[in-house]
């Protein structure tokens, strides 16, 4: 893919995003399993930027921190980590480029996110200590990632459509292995697996697994209606939201049960983005304002 066509995808979709983007806080809840339920609890609004855009919330699997993108007033895009035990916020990019969903690498030494510079949005690492980013992939327009591990990535990229693609670093390849994709993917705990919605027309999306050595996918479930965001449990849950309510899928019952009404408890709507602590005591949930 030529720069040129690179820079075009990628203008446009954060002219798309720029006007999307909702005023939207982030907000971390203790979670508890109770038996076969689940219950949230005692909820902190970590971001605490009202009128602006805070989102895209992941956890680092070797600290418990909470990674999110926080904007300013500029507006620029930054990448923040909240500390649960001190319950300090950090900027952590800090730098004149935007930066969205970032994802601890499985070597835990980087932050991966999609970096905005010169007008292009490329995947790109952070060292968690001091030095330089990185670009990753120069070659697709990424816009959410899942690492498989330290040498596969699996990636939506941007296009028409937008397709979910598995890139091997070394070997410098990228394999297209579906299309109309949702924004959410993940890892699933507890196997080399990935998880992606698989958008319908006039259906909810399915959730799916993909094995990136052979290329399999397979139906785990059907998705909330409505819903393009989940998060896995460490123990193989699925949490998702459906407008202020809060809903957990489990593969024992193979069924949807409600977790939560956050109108009603919390005074909080419109549940978007979701993401597990790595002990799956804590979970984040951005909420619109």
């Amino acid at each position: 893919m030529t720069r040129a066509l690179l820079s075009f995808i990628s203008a446009s979709f954060l002219a798309l995003s720029a006007i999307a983007q909702p005023s939207t806080e982030v907000y971390l809840f203790e979670l508890k399993a109770n038996g076969g339920a689940m219950s949230i609890s005692n909820p902190v609004n970590v971001s605490s930027n009202p009128g602006r855009y805070d989102n895209q919330p992941s956890f680092s699997q070797k600290t418990g921190e909470l990674f999110f993108v926080s904007q300013d007033a500029t507006p620029q895009i930054d990448i923040f980590i909240y500390n649960p035990a001190r319950g300090t916020k950090t900027n952590f990019s800090n730098n004149a480029s935007n930066e969205y969903s970032p994802t601890l690498t499985p070597d835990c030494k980087f932050i991966s996110c999609i970096r905005e510079v010169d007008g292009t949005q490329l995947l790109w690492k952070f060292p968690i200590r001091k030095g330089e980013p990185t670009m990753v992939v120069p070659d697709l327009v990424i816009g959410y990632h899942a690492w498989r591990d330290d040498n596969t990535l699996v990636s939506f990229v941007l296009g028409e459509p937008q397709t979910l693609q598995v890139s091997d670093l070394s070997a410098k390849t990228n394999k297209i292995v579906a299309s109309n994709i949702g924004r959410s993917i993940h890892k699933i705990p507890g196997s080399k697996l990935i998880s992606f919605l698989q958008n319908r027309e006039g259906q909810p999306a399915l959730i799916q697994s993909l094995d990136t050595e052979t290329g399999k996918i397979e139906t785990i479930c059907e998705a909330m209606a409505d819903s393009q965001d989940m998060a896995w449990t460490p123990d193989g849950k699925i949490i998702m939201g459906q407008g202020s309510k809060l809903f957990m899928w489990s593969p024992s019952t193979k069924a949807w049960t409600e977790v939560a009404d956050l109108a009603s408890t919390f005074q909080l709507k419109d549940i978007t983005r979701l993401a597990v602590s790595p002990k799956g005591d804590r979970i984040a949930i951005v909420v619109s304002e």
